[in-house]
């Protein structure tokens, strides 16, 4: 984790007292560099992880703090083997390292060794790595790649290479990740941290740990400061305790995005460091950023809050106006601020947290990154009386907020908060056209975010609405067993958000085109968009035709509710190790009437459904009913009350998933009479 900027220089007299040592037995490192032999190509039995493309046989990383000139450094080493089953898994012999720059000094990439071991007539051929053979990339001011590519690979290739990166960045502990895209049979990483650097450790995931320990050992290195000769005790050995951190994890399945998941860095089983401190000669130094500090920073930065406080002159005689024309009515007041800054802007989809030019300027344009919108949004709230704040936030691409960790990086987005007197948080965002006051977009509904100010308040960021469609359809059977009638699509809270982007984006002549498509089998005619406002789903109608299969036989089969989109989730995963994360809470309802002719009666009526998962979380009922002889009305509703379930909740989702599908595949059956 890249952390600010902290530097730990050690006092030319410094002296360690050390304790005394309690060792630990260590484990032996679980590979060998160049220890790929003919028994490593023995055919290997079908199973998941020889079905994917490859796979890490071993993955294998250490961190060390050692002695310096003038100042201690991370020695990070690596050492990976991977096997290729097939062509597609060619890309994981190309190997990226990203390393860390600052202030001119750079971490260092040593000791590339790569080797590609290949079995031909019984033989291992061993194809070795040009350590040369590096692109260098600069990704930003602060961050620069090298790329390798191993040589000679082939389908049933072992590639295994090794590296060590120096950092004099001790703030800069190297990260590590256990999961992958392609299943890992064995990764683990050691962190030897000495006694006098404390730092967080900060898991995320949630596959379990095969090793999850801390172990005291021997700590040994030298300590060399150049301000002082050796001859008058310049060098220092250094002897004391360390805390060994080892965490490794065993046969572990690819990783796969599954329906409804935030950012896959927010599932994959990693582990990060802050530098907390250092304790030497028994005095604790405290290196922790404080979140107060960050607003302190932010406070007078030019392109934070001070660039609010520098007027932009066509907004703000606006602003006044909807004060005097509001003057009681801060909701209305706050509703049209929002209005008319998400009219004067467009959103250039740039998550950022700092604005990229004046305000003054972000309004000629009518374009802006994310904080340009928004903080233009509190500006003129201001500038209508109204007490708004900035509110710093983590986009659910962007992984959620580890909330102990201060660091300012882990935000990529501002929003607006509102306090008023009696009234819950009013969360606001202009970079939506059409988004009603109090609801972020669904890209922001990840955690918590911070407001900007002295406060420091933490916000939940949760959904103010559901996701809702509403459909209903009144069909008429015909004498020959044709359908005919009209559909009302209705669409509430979130998916309105969703579908005015779409009809924004495109056009409503294709977003109408899209929805008929849909309808292909029911021969949609004359779709149309009903007149929309904020206050109001957006709604949508079509007439329909259809004939069903069997349409002259005796008894004629209806499956009514299996109408499209009619259930939007797709749970196929028998298990699933991860939250389902929908953002918010969500509704679907459909209503269909049916006009019986004469001829035609009603041979079975499906049997009634509810259902509920265990805690009343979410519910699903469906019922058909006969209010007259010559009609009938079915109806299903159901309910997912939360924004997140847990993995152990996912089976009754799951379950109630099938049988909706199972119900509302269930037909209505009707029989001819004389």
């Amino acid at each position: 984790m890249i952390l600010p900027a902290t530097r730990v220089w050690l006092a030319a007299a410094f002296v360690l007292i050390t304790s005394p040592l309690l060792a630990q037995k260590t484990a032996p490192a679980p590979i060998v560099y160049g220890g790929v032999t003919l028994a490593d190509f023995t055919p290997l039995p079908q199973t998941d992880s020889t079905q994917a493309p490859a796979e890490y046989l071993c993955d294998y990383g250490t961190s060390k703090i050692e002695g310096g000139q003038g100042q201690f450094q991370v020695i990070f080493e690596r050492t990976t083997r991977l096997r290729i089953h097939r062509k597609s898994g060619y890309r994981y012999a190309t190997v990226r390292v990203p390393l860390y720059t600052r202030d001119g000094k750079v971490e260092r990439l040593t000791r590339l060794r790569g080797t590609t071991y290949n079995l031909q007539d019984g033989r291992l051929v061993k194809t070795k790595l040009n350590p040369d053979a590096l692109f260098r990339e600069e990704l930003d001011k602060n961050h620069l790649q090298y790329t390798f590519t191993m040589p000679d690979v082939r389908e049933g290739s072992i590639v295994e290479f090794s590296y060590v990166i120096n950092s004099d960045f001790v703030f800069n502990l190297q990260d590590w990740q256990f999961e992958h895209r392609i299943p890992v049979r064995w990764s683990e990483y050691r962190a030897f941290l000495p006694q006098f650097y404390i730092y967080k450790t900060i898991t995320r995931g949630y596959l379990p740990f095969a090793v999850n320990e801390a172990l005291t050992v021997p700590y040994f290195t030298t300590y060399t400061n150049p301000g002082v000769g050796l001859a008058l005790g310049g060098e220092r050995h250094i002897a004391a305790q360390a805390q060994q951190l080892r965490w490794a994890m065993k046969d572990v399945p690819a990783f796969r995005a599954e329906p409804f998941m935030t950012t896959p860095t927010d599932y994959l089983r990693s582990v990060h460091f802050e530098l907390a401190g250092v304790n030497f000669d028994g005095t604790y130094r405290d290196l922790t950023g404080q979140w107060e500090g960050i607003w302190e920073r932010l406070r007078t930065d030019e392109e934070f809050e001070a660039a609010i406080t520098k007027p932009t002159p066509a907004l703000l005689t606006q602003a006044l106006a909807l004060r005097q024309r509001f003057p009681t009515d801060t909701m209305a007041r706050a509703a049209a601020v929002l209005a008319l800054v998400q009219r004067s802007v467009v959103y250039n989809n740039e998550q950022r947290i700092y604005a990229s030019q004046p305000l003054r300027r972000t309004l000629e344009r009518h374009l802006g990154n994310s904080a340009d919108v928004n903080l233009l949004l509190v500006q003129t709230l201001r500038a209508a009386g109204l007490p708004a704040t900035p509110l710093l936030l983590s986009t659910r691409d962007h992984g959620l907020v580890q909330t102990s960790v201060p660091v300012i990086s882990q935000f990529n987005y501002v929003a607006a908060h509102l306090k008023l007197p009696g009234r819950p948080d009013v969360l606001l965002d202009a970079t939506e056209p059409q988004l009603p006051l109090g609801m972020l977009p669904e890209r922001c509904l990840n955690g918590q975010g911070r407001l900007a100010d002295a406060s420091g308040r933490w916000v939940p960021l949760k959904a103010a609405g559901r996701y809702t469609d509403y459909r209903t359809a009144h069909l008429q059977l015909s004498s020959t067993g044709e359908l005919t009638g009209t559909v009302r699509l209705e669409y509430g809270g979130y998916a309105a958000v969703a579908a005015r982007r779409q009809i924004r984006q495109t056009s409503p002549a294709s977003y109408l085109g899209q929805v008929s498509n849909h309808w292909q089998d029911w021969q949609p005619t004359k779709p149309q968009l009903l007149p929309d406002s904020l206050s109001r789903p957006v709604a949508v109608e079509l007439n329909l035709q259809h004939t069903p299969a069997g349409a002259d036989a005796a008894l004629l089969y209806l499956p009514l509710l299996n109408l499209p989109d009619a259930l939007p989730y797709d749970f196929r995963t028998e298990n699933r190790i991860y939250p389902v994360n929908f953002g918010m809470a969500r509704e679907h309802i459909t209503i269909v009437t049916l006009t019986l002719p004469k001829g035609y009666i009603v041979q079975e009526l499906p049997t009634k459904l509810a259902m509920e998962i265990p805690g009343g979380t979410g519910r699903y009922v469906y019922q058909v009913t006969q209010p007259t002889p010559g009609s009938v009305e079915l109806s299903a509703r159901l309910q997912l009350n939360r924004a997140e379930y847990s993995p152990e909740e996912y089976g009754a989702l799951r379950e109630m998933n099938r049988r909706i599908i199972a119900k509302q595949n269930e037909p209505l059956v009707l029989k001819r009479v004389p």
